[in-house]
């Protein structure tokens, strides 16, 4: 109740404010209003949005959604732009932010997105989503994803190796790799794929110990004495250099390794679902398990997090008050929309309590009945909090390039002095 008294007060005050935004004309007589949204990844943000966009035609006839597909970088680059400018004729109404993004746009836009505090009951997520999507105890996203990590692999594939699903379980990373380079002598297919230019590898093997590029207080560079991070990047070089990964460049390359069997598994966070089972004749093939633990390291889990997003509107855009009541009516309050996700897109939800959706605990055949989502919400409790700062990729483009150096002449030391050097400069902005 106190949701919807808030939420009316904060329509009448922006309609008073801004005035109605025009929209077309529609048969009954009424005004049509659309709702511009910006996201990426067709088979997942996509789809959740243009779902909701179906469904929410049986609440509101007269708003149409109309869903655009950018790339994560292209949202955020012409944002900023719109922004800086204040041209908000070209703004859309609703964005949709990663993670690591949110802090830094958080520090420099903060004004130009609606505040939601009062609006959603935050109280319902898991600690870290609503630590992520806030600043300074006021919330202005919407949690959508848990980026939980896993590993996701082939059961058939292993199988031809001589391994079988307990085989996968209790992963050491050295036993990982063990098993990597077996699978590869008798199979002849790499267990992951790597990209040298994009690490979110690194950054799945340093969150399971508990640490980031920066310090808790998230505007420390943490670098040079990172040995969460040293070990992370030897990890990650042993897997290149051993042929258990094998190198790809860009998303595309990435998606395309594990939809046609070049690769034997997958590490990344759940919303690779969606892509993994877009390989329909792959079905009953896969199988999910917790990620290697990093057995040097004494806080280290086998729990972690890769991505994740959350919903933002912006407060200046044409129908902003129109954005919001159907973000929070699809994306907060249905729980029977956040049902249909699991089964569709295999999201995993970012709330404490995942047993109110009766999805939660179904059988997925493509897993071999695998309880997926039971799976990786499970293992979201288990994942470190740390603090993402505003920098994470400034900071990993500076790592990705100095560590290129690494692979060619083994010098990690003088690599991680020279990344400390210049992270600490990209901190400090």
């Amino acid at each position: 109740m106190r949701r919807k008294q808030a939420l009316s007060i904060f329509l009448v005050i922006v309609m008073l404010l801004c005035g109605c935004a025009p929209g077309k004309d529609t048969a009954d007589g009424g005004q049509r209003q659309q709702i511009i949204i910006w996201a990426w990844d067709e088979t997942f943000n996509i789809k959740a949005a243009r779902m909701a966009a179906e469904e929410y035609k049986k609440i509101n006839e007269n708003v149409e959604v109309i869903i655009e597909t950018k790339e994560r970088e292209e949202i955020l680059t012409d944002t900023k732009m719109i922004l800086s400018s204040k041209v908000y004729e070209n703004l859309p109404d609703v964005i949709m932010i990663e993670d690591y993004d949110v802090q830094d746009v958080l520090e420099s836009y903060e004004s130009e997105f609606v505040e939601l505090t009062e609006l959603v009951d935050y109280s319902k997520y898991v600690d870290f989503k609503t630590r992520l999507c806030s600043k300074d105890g006021r919330g202005y996203g919407i949690p959508f994803d848990c980026g939980t990590a896993a590993l996701f692999y082939r059961i058939d594939i292993l199988e031809q190796a001589g391994y079988s699903e307990e085989d996968m379980m209790n992963l050491t990373w050295d036993r990982y790799i063990e098993i990597g380079k077996d699978v590869y002598e008798k199979t002849g297919i790499p267990m992951l794929t790597l990209d040298p230019t994009d690490l979110p590898l690194v950054r799945l093997i340093m969150q399971s110990t508990g640490s980031w590029y920066v310090k808790e207080d998230g505007t420390t560079a943490y670098i040079e004495d990172n040995e969460a991070l040293r070990q992370a990047l030897a990890i990650y070089q042993e897997l290149l250099e051993s042929n258990v990964g094998m190198s790809v460049n860009g998303w595309n390359e990435f998606i395309s390794a594990f939809q046609q069997g070049e690769v034997a598994s997958v590490l990344s966070g759940g919303w690779i679902i969606s892509s993994i089972m877009e390989a329909e004749d792959q079905a009953g093939l896969w199988r999910i398990a917790p990620i290697p633990l990093v057995e040097e390291n004494e806080s280290a889990v086998e729990a972690s997090n890769v991505g994740g997003s959350a919903w933002y509107v912006l407060k200046n855009s044409k129908n902003s008050e129109v954005a919001t009541e159907f973000m929070i009516t699809m994306f907060s309050e249905n729980t029977e929309f956040t049902d249909a996700l699991i089964s569709e897109i295999g999201i995993v939800p970012s709330l404490k309590n995942p047993k109110i959706l009766s999805n939660y605990e179904a059988e997925e055949a493509f897993f071999g009945g695998q309880q997926a989502t039971k799976i990786l919400t499970d293992m979201a409790d288990e994942i470190p909090v740390v603090n993402y700062g505003s920098k994470t990729y400034e900071i990993e483009d500076i790592l990705e390039s100095e560590f290129q150096n690494v692979l060619v002449d083994g010098r990690m030391e003088e690599c991680l002095k020279r990344v400390q050097v210049k992270a600490e400069a990209v901190a400090r902005e």
